[in-house]
């Protein structure tokens, strides 16, 4: 039977600096992991955070099975399900070393606690509805080690809970693929990471974390954020890009499932969440000084731009409530001030920083 636990704060890491519920590795502390110990390290971790999700575990089981025998370690973390989640999966899931967590919601609590159980040289969150194909994660393995990279990334196919083909949505990873890749795998310099992620929020430029692999040692000590709800993984790229080293493989070998979710988000509250993230991530990095010359390049030169506060207001006044005559006349006003606006700053260009000659050198391409 797997060891059941029930959620208990993690004694405090000596080597984590604790500010509010965000943990950060001490200066005095290397960020390449250590040296890998095969005799003592297990190399596969993986993590399975659930909570009432028994109808996407049933269709997640078949997948999974492909694969497990890979891991070392399976920690599931349970949100206390009351759907037979949990049961299901002891039913199915058959690992020597499956360790189950109960504890209370919250969707990157969950994660972090399950991280923070792991002990394994590589992290695997495996998300129920998503899947992945045994050869893409050993490719994923293969590739951490050769460029001894702390996260690989790589971007999914997508399909609908039916289980039909989905249009590729185009996320960061496969926007990377087009902008850089040239078919081989490639490194992105942890500070054009850093202003990447910053210009895709509030997308993660991770993708889905069902699709990459997790440096352990790395991964450990840099919990996800918990205060962006859904989102906590492109918080967790921003605030740590300039101290990770980021790989991005041109292979696909995960299917990521589109699902209905309890809140949608309007494409206004999108506006006002990218604000909140950049706001207070920009202003973490900053008093840290860890804002890199191109990040705060980008910022200085997007304080100076007036079209994205025009865009929200334009927004704002088409879905206002209340006199609908007038703000459909102050719209007009709006909306051709914004079409000005952004026409002037398209001509003005952007800084040398980001000509197409130095973004070629924001990469490395591997062999």
């Amino acid at each position: 039977m797997p060891q059941v636990e029930s959620a208990l704060a993690p004694a405090p890491d000596p080597s984590l600096d604790i500010q509010g519920d965000v943990g950060h590795q001490r200066e005095d502390q290397p960020l390449s992991a250590a040296p890998w110990d095969p005799a003592r390290t297990p190399r596969l971790s993986v993590v399975l955070p659930v909570f009432n999700c028994r109808k996407l575990i049933e269709s997640h089981m078949p997948s999974m099975s492909e694969w497990v025998d890979l891991a070392d370690e399976v920690i599931v973390v349970d949100s206390h399900s009351s759907d037979g989640t949990l049961d299901y999966i002891l039913a199915h899931l058959h690992h020597p070393s499956l360790r189950v967590i109960q504890r209370g919601r919250g969707l990157y609590d969950s994660w972090n606690e399950g991280i923070a159980a792991t002990k394994g040289r590589w992290i695997y969150i495996s998300t129920s509805g998503d899947s992945i194909e045994r050869g893409h994660l050993l490719h994923l393995m293969a590739l951490g080690e050769a460029a001894r990279a702390d996260v690989v990334v790589s971007a999914p196919r997508f399909q609908g809970e039916d289980g039909q083909p989905h249009q590729d949505l185009n996320w960061p990873p496969s926007v990377l693929k087009q902008e850089f890749g040239n078919g081989q795998p490639f490194l992105i310099q942890p500070e054009a990471a850093q202003y990447l992620a910053f210009r895709s929020c509030p997308q993660a430029l991770l993708g889905s974390s069902a699709s990459n692999l997790y440096r352990g040692d790395h991964l450990r000590c840099r919990p996800f954020p918990t205060e962006y709800g859904s989102v906590g993984d492109t918080g967790w790229i921003m605030r740590y890009a300039v101290e990770t080293s980021l790989c991005i493989t041109p292979a696909i070998g995960s299917t990521f499932c589109i699902h209905l979710k309890e809140h949608e988000l309007t494409r206004l509250q999108c506006v006002k969440l990218h604000e909140r993230l950049v706001q207070q991530e920009l202003g973490r990095l900053e008093s840290r000084s860890l804002v890199s010359p191109l990040l705060g390049e980008a910022y200085s030169h997007e304080r100076e731009c007036l079209s994205r506060k025009l865009w929200i207001r334009k927004h704002e006044l088409w879905h206002a409530r209340e006199r609908r005559v007038l703000c459909r006349i102050r719209w007009v006003a709006a909306a051709w001030s914004y079409l000005f606006q952004r026409g002037r700053e398209k001509l003005r260009g952007r800084p040398r920083l980001f000509s197409a000659k130095a973004r070629q050198r924001w990469v490395h391409y591997l062999d």
